[in-house]
């Protein structure tokens, strides 16, 4: 009760004091009264606001010097569990708040704060006695003071309870509402803790702060658009000023006017063109988001003002009106590191609001995003694959503007802005291992715009960048493995040979490691990297790479990979031309010494660089060793091969007899080679339709020319040759020599190998035809169940234990049937499918 009864005194003091007299005294009146708020009696509370609401009514502007005081008060009473408490300090909280938005923006207090340095009213001189009154002159500060207030608003911004964060968003609305309060200035002293209340489990609380941000951000805008037309009429009356200086002058005339002045003209208009170029680009540069902060470009300008002999602006801003908000600083980078911030937010509302601040902060000052490319990149490529529909699009939209930024950044800027692509590569790469598709192909993206403006800082991370291009190809997504390969065209340049070298040599561990990556992908993405870069570096390059391996197996495979692209598939037609005509003997060289550890695979790159004898002369010395199941299996795909459309013109070839005598020789081989298959009928009947029009009479139109290799009609022991055609026989003979030589070490060794005591203990080498039949828990180097031969009648194989599965859709397809007897042989060679059934 006593409590009670004191602070109604002190009310009725206040009141008794008056307008005039009560701000003097305040500093005594409201501690007791501030004190009563935190009792734990309800009434002592209840009267508390009484009180301070009457003491408010009678001091009004006068109770601003104190605000911060009273707003604490408030603010912890508002969340009060007693109802009659609440609603008195509910009354008292819409004084406050009418106070504030009548007075806060211009009332200056009638005291001092401190009524101690307040000095006597008169003054008595102690050798005259006279007495003197003195003059006090009253401070002209505000008793609202905004900066002062903040501190309090951004501890109090992060309360918990729900009624507290509604008397703090209300409290927002009005200080934002008040005319000459620049709350917008200190943006990021409270917005951190206004996307907290948008988790809050009250919807109320929810929707107000989703309409208090709305809010805020349209003032962003004003404010923005306020200022860069400020910016351009500035440019206008900047150049108008110069327009008059140079009219004042007169022409040119170094004679007269003397070197000094002629070269203040030349001054003037120099910086008229400046202007006028500056006034031009102002909208062009808000348009394309890169628009520079307003500080910059007044410094820009006062730079030039300063060479033209220190023109007096201040006269020209002389009556304009002034506008609110002109001269507001929006610290964008404070305002966007928040944004960054809660855009890891869980909440898709909070993630919605982030992303729709930070899509249009980019369109007022986007040069300000580039420190925070890295943290940024790190959030925003989870959300492309967000599950809410409106996030996914906002975060692929926002993406698509950075990227545009960014690129749009000439080497001057960005050599100014430092950006950090070291670290933007770090965040990146750890983001891609860890994401969806979407957010793979938008890092392949950043990392082909990266090398585009830093191709240096690529190079640097080669081992990160090689693991991703390899994941990249290995995913099912077309998308990722396109971007990969546009990717990796740029980085392995003609030039940089030793780049592309490195990439294939991860991707064949990679292979060597992943069997059901090379069964399934392999053949497709080495196809693909043919494509983009050139065939004949890619051939080139693993051939070299394949004779420095260890593992015999997964070289027979590789090996088999490679012809069978470079048969069926139509990229390789280059390549196939190019090996036809002979001119590129290196190539050759290089791909015959590395495929001689597969000897059909062999066999049919000789057949489709058209070196007959040197295939006859392989397939001759092939003979002298032991046949393997593999090998047989692969003649058989090979001898379908035949019958597609890459082995055209040697089938023509087959009626040219006298032309092409080691094609005829090299067929045949085959045909003995083989067992009584399907194969053997197929290439049989072929061979049979060709000799039945070759011993009918026809005269020889000598009308084919052919190309001087091993596939001319004349052989190596003809008799009638000039001296010149028998030196380039001799020629081709001691090269073929050479590399029958190596073929015939080749082998030996691989038989060695086998027959090692060591090695025995091995089991046998797969069916280099059903390579895909290696188990997916093993790799290449690992043990291989054998493959056994089982002969049938006629010398059939059984080839059920060999049967082939799809590599990919540009795969040969090869599927074997128990007997020579009603069997079915196909290939799909991407849009080429043969099938040939048995006709007897």
């Amino acid at each position: 009760m006593a409590r009670n009864a004191g602070l109604m005194g002190l009310a009725a003091t206040a009141i008794a004091l008056g307008v005039n007299d009560v701000g003097r005294y305040l500093r005594t009146i409201l501690p007791p009264v501030l004190a009563c708020f935190g009792d734990q009696n309800d009434q002592v509370r209840f009267y508390a606001c009484e009180s301070l609401y009457n003491i408010a009514k009678i001091a009004k502007g006068e109770i601003l010097v104190y605000f911060n005081e009273i707003f604490d008060v408030l603010c912890k009473i508002s969340a009060d569990t007693e109802n009659s408490v609440r609603g008195a300090a509910e009354l008292l909280d819409r004084l406050i708040k009418d106070i504030v938005a009548e007075r806060a923006s211009n009332y200056v207090s009638i005291v001092n704060n401190n009524p101690r340095d307040i000095p006597p009213v008169i003054n008595m001189d102690p050798l005259s006695g006279n007495v003197y009154q003195n003059q006090y002159k009253q401070d002209d500060n505000l008793a609202f003071s905004l900066p002062k207030f903040i501190p309090l608003l951004s501890e109090r911004i992060y309360a918990i309870n729900p009624d507290t964060r509604v008397f703090l968003i209300q409290w927002l609305n009005v200080l934002l509402n008040t005319p000459g309060l620049e709350l917008m200035a200190y943006l990021p002293s409270f917005l951190g803790g206004l996307f907290t209340f948008l988790g809050d489990s009250h919807k109320d609380v929810r929707t107000m702060t989703h309409a208090l941000m709305d809010i805020l951000l349209h003032e962003v805008e004003q404010i923005s658009q306020l200022q860069l037309s400020t910016r351009q009429r500035q440019l206008e009356t900047t150049k108008a000023l110069l327009e008059k200086k140079l009219e004042k002058l007169p022409p040119i005339n170094k004679k007269n006017d003397g070197a000094l002045i002629a070269e203040k003209k030349k001054s003037l208009l120099n910086a008229l063109e400046e202007l006028s170029s500056n006034d031009s680009n102002v909208s062009e540069k808000n348009s394309t988001s890169l628009v520079k902060d307003s500080s910059v470009i007044q410094e820009e300008s006062h730079d030039e003002l300063n060479d033209i002999e220190h023109l007096e602006l201040d006269s020209l801003r002389d009556g304009e009106e002034y506008i609110p908000g002109q001269d507001i600083h929006l610290n964008f980078p404070e305002i966007i590191a928040i944004l960054v911030n809660n855009l890891a937010s869980s909440e898709t509302e909070i993630q919605l609001i982030a992303l729709r601040w930070m899509d249009t902060i980019l369109s007022i000052s986007a040069i300000d995003f580039i420190p925070f490319f890295s943290n940024i990149l790190s959030v925003l490529l989870k959300l492309l694959s967000d599950s809410d529909p409106h996030v996914n699009e906002l975060a692929h939209s926002f993406n698509g503007k950075l990227l545009s930024l960014c690129s749009n950044l000439d080497q001057a800027e960005s050599d100014k802005s430092n950006i950090a692509y070291g670290s933007i590569l770090n965040n990146l790469t750890l983001q891609f291992f860890d994401g969806q598709v979407e957010a793979k192909v938008a890092y392949l993206d950043w990392l082909s715009l990266i090398y585009q403006k830093a191709p240096n800082q690529i190079l640097e991370h080669n081992d990160s960048l090689f693991l991703t291009l390899l994941k990249s190809l290995s995913h099912q997504d077309t998308r990722l493995i396109e971007k990969a390969l546009d990717l990796l065209k740029n980085l392995c340049s003609d030039s940089n040979d030793d780049y592309l070298k490195k990439f294939l040599q991860d991707f064949l561990n990679l292979l060597k490691r992943d069997s059901k990556l090379l069964k399934t992908r392999a053949n497709y993405i080495i196809g693909q990297i043919c494509v983009k870069l050139s065939p004949e570096r890619v051939y080139r390059t693993i051939s070299s790479l394949l004779n420095s391996c260890d593992d015999l197996i997964f070289v027979r495979m590789m090996i088999q990979i490679l012809s069978n692209i470079l048969i069926t598939s139509p990229e390789m037609h280059y390549l196939r031309n190019k090996l036809r005509s002979g001119d590129d003997r290196i190539l050759f060289n290089i791909l015959f010494k590395s495929w001689c550890h597969n000897s059909v695979s062999l066999i049919s790159l000789c057949l489709v660089s058209e070196s007959y004898e040197l295939a006859y002369s392989v397939l001759q010395n092939y003979a002298n060793y032991e046949i393997k199941v593999s090998d047989l299996v692969q003649l058989d795909i090979l001898v379908q091969l035949f019958e597609s459309p890459v082995f055209t013109r040697m089938r023509l070839q087959l009626l040219e007899q006298q032309k092409y005598p080691y094609l005829y020789k090299c067929l045949y081989a085959i045909l003995m080679i083989l067992p009584q298959t399907k194969a053997f009928e197929i290439l049989n009947r072929r061979l049979s339709s060709a000799n039945i029009w070759i011993s009918q009479p026809y005269p020889n139109l000598g009308m084919t020319k052919t190309r001087n290799s091993s596939s001319s009609s004349v052989g190596i022991n003809g008799s009638n040759i000039s001296d010149i055609s028998q030196r380039s026989v001799s020629q081709n003979k001691l090269y073929y020599q050479e590399l029958l030589d190596h073929f015939n070490n080749t082998v030996e060794k691989e038989q060695a190998y086998l027959e090692n005591p060591v090695s025995s203990k091995e089991p046998d080498l797969p069916l280099l035809g059903t390579f895909m039949d290696v188990p997916e828990d093993r790799s290449f180097a690992s043990s291989v169940a054998a493959k056994v031969l089982t002969p049938s009648m006629g010398g059939s194989i059984h080839a059920d234990e060999a049967g082939v599965q799809p590599i990919d859709n540009s795969s040969v397809i090869y599927q074997p049937t128990p007997s020579a007897r009603g069997s079915t042989r196909s290939i799909n060679t991407g849009t080429f499918k043969t099938t040939a059934s048995q006709e007897r």
